[in-house]
């Protein structure tokens, strides 16, 4: 015997000592019969056989008949193979089978008949697949005044493992003239159509007061049928699953979340409205002031290519979800060595009401008009709407009003601020709307909700400068050809202290003089110049024009008129998007 110790390793080199371990080879032990088998076992069970419920019925004189019918079966069979044989050494195969019958099989049949003067017939399937599949059909069909019950069972068992049951019943009585079906889920979206009378929207009302008595002639009425009306209903429960967007509504209070920290996602987006194809800015600004009825916009584009395919083209511009609609009506490109910038100015979409894109025109009302309806007239044949919203609508006399050689927007603007008044526009719906200059009078401030309260924790920058005027609490107003002459003095004041007079074709009513006087009034007295950078987010949108600003600080809240707004969005050389709106706020102080 031979022993080896190896006390130190050997790194990094070739032992040259090789071991060989050769000797004789151990035997197997034996495998003694029958210390090694193979059992198997096949079994078959047939599948689940459908179940199947008929009701049958059928009527005739009053017979009975009954057959009872029992059959047994031989005792049950057992069935064993087994067999062996060997096909290797020590290997052994064993197959066993059992097939064993149900001992007694039974059938019963049960038939009754009953005679009745109507019919009643009940039919209920029920179907049942293997493997968890279930279908079930009911029909219930029940006319029978009587109460009478006819009534079969049939039982039938074969095996353990299958078990089908068949049972037919069918019951008179409990009539049911009238049985109701509620649905009970949401309903899908279709299209609504009717002919049912809507009456229509207008200021003509018929009242019938008195008899007509001693007529000569009858009095008759002819009513037209109504026109096929048809609205889409997008489905839905009680909670309409799809409700549209209302626009911006100024009763609605707007206030941010105030939190620790905000995390936003700046995103731009601009693609031409007439085709959806899209253009790559790098830069826009958008300003407007409650003096302008249009935006002011400046773009840069990325390059020549968008720059051309934007020229003198109606764009849609999202930025961070809200959308704004510009006209680029000029372009330009200036040059630095080894840089180019392509620029385009242009307007917002209530442009397409000024030329060059309209031709200009002059308007008298010949006929007695409402302020709304002349204000209507000279946008005749344009696509745009316009409505009165803070504005008590008056009679215009026929030929009180006229304006010459003018777009249809000039025209409009001119009518407007005769009363002290200014134009939103509704860029995605064409629609103007005209509201006072001062939508809130800087003396009601204090007890009005604003449409807008912003906080210090979204306030990025903050400025302020004051303005002396004098505080005036009367302004005499004169109309020029069929107008009148009014004073209008601010309620609780001594009215001794006049504002310059004004003169306009529109002071021909009172209404159209109060409504002057007042915004002539708000627009003297100290004011405070305000001008705040905001972000733009879900929960603060951009600011509109006559907009009353709230400005938090602490527990008390300043109120203001929103002046102008301008809002910026940039893309810097390393992809990053900066957004926000600078808006000034005009604040009434003493």
């Amino acid at each position: 015997m031979t022993l080896l110790i190896f006390s130190e390793p050997w790194p990094n080199a070739t032992s040259p000592i090789t071991i060989r371990f050769e000797a004789e080879v151990v035997p197997e032990p034996p495998i003694r019969a029958p210390s090694l088998g193979i059992h198997l076992g096949v079994s078959w069970q047939p599948p689940l056989i459908a179940a199947n419920d008929y009701q049958l019925v059928n009527s005739s004189k009053q017979l009975g008949n009954q057959v009872q019918l029992g059959v047994l079966s031989n005792t049950a069979t057992d069935y064993c193979v087994k067999t062996q044989w060997q096909n290797k050494p020590l290997t052994q195969l064993q197959t066993a089978i059992h097939y064993a019958g149900n001992a007694l099989t039974e059938l019963t049949v049960n038939w009754q008949w009953f005679v009745a003067p109507s019919v009643e017939q009940g039919f209920t399937l029920a179907w049942l697949v293997p493997n968890q599949h279930s279908t079930v059909m009911s029909v219930d069909w029940q006319v029978a005044p009587r109460l009478n019950t006819f009534q079969a069972n049939i039982n039938w068992c074969d095996g353990a493992a299958l078990v089908n049951d068949i049972t037919t019943a069918y019951r008179y009585g409990n009539v049911r003239l009238i049985q109701p079906s509620v649905a009970w889920g949401p309903h899908t979206a279709s299209w609504i159509c009717s002919t049912r009378y809507r009456p229509p929207t207008g200021k003509v009302t018929i009242r019938f007061r008195e008899p007509w008595a001693n007529s000569t002639n009858p009095l008759q009425l002819r009513f037209t049928a109504s026109a096929n009306y048809c609205y889409f209903d997008d489905g839905g429960g009680l909670v309409d699953a799809n409700p549209s967007l209302p626009s911006l509504d100024f009763e609605t209070p707007i206030e941010p979340q105030l939190r620790r920290y905000y995390l936003m996602q700046p995103t731009i987006t601009c693609v031409r409205v007439s085709d959806d194809v899209p253009i790559v800015i790098s830069n826009i600004s958008i300003s407007r002031s409650r003096g302008q009825w249009a935006s002011s916009v400046n773009i840069d584009f990325s390059s020549r290519i968008d720059a051309s395919r934007a020229e003198n083209q109606l764009l849609k511009v999202g930025i961070n979800g809200y959308e704004f609609f510009t006209l680029v009506e000029q372009n330009s490109v200036s040059k630095v060595f080894g840089n180019e910038t392509y620029r385009g100015t242009g307007r917002s979409r209530s442009a397409e009401l000024a030329t060059p894109y309209v031709l200009p025109i002059s308007y008298t009302n010949a006929t007695s008009r409402s302020f709304a309806g002349l204000l209507t007239d000279m946008l005749q044949f344009t696509g745009w709407t316009i409505a009165l919203n803070g504005i008590v609508d008056f009679n215009v006399p026929a030929g009180a009003f006229s304006v010459g050689n003018k777009s249809p927007i000039d025209a409009v603007q001119e009518a407007v601020a005769q009363l002290g008044c200014m134009l939103l526009s509704n860029d995605e719906t064409k629609a103007l709307t005209v509201v006072p200059r001062w939508p809130t009078v800087p003396w009601l401030m204090d007890g009005v909700i604003p449409d807008l309260t912003v906080h210090d924790a979204v306030i990025t920058s903050y400025s302020e400068s004051k303005e002396i005027d004098t505080e005036c609490n009367v302004v005499w107003l004169r109309g020029e050809q069929q107008g009148i002459s009014a004073k209008v003095k601010r309620a609780g004041t001594a009215g001794n202290i006049a504002a310059d007079d004004i003169s306009a074709q529109l002071i021909v009513d009172n209404q159209a003089a109060r409504t002057a006087g007042t915004n002539a009034l708000a627009d003297t007295g100290n004011k405070l110049n305000i001008n705040m950078s905001l972000p733009i987010m879900a929960d603060l949108p951009p600011a509109t024009p006559g907009m009353l600003i709230g400005i938090r600080e602490g527990v008390d809240v300043f109120k203001g008129t929103c002046d102008s707004v301008t809002i910026s969005a940039s893309v810097s050389d390393t992809g990053d998007i900066d957004v926000e709106q600078t808006i000034t706020v005009v604040r009434h102080v003493a």
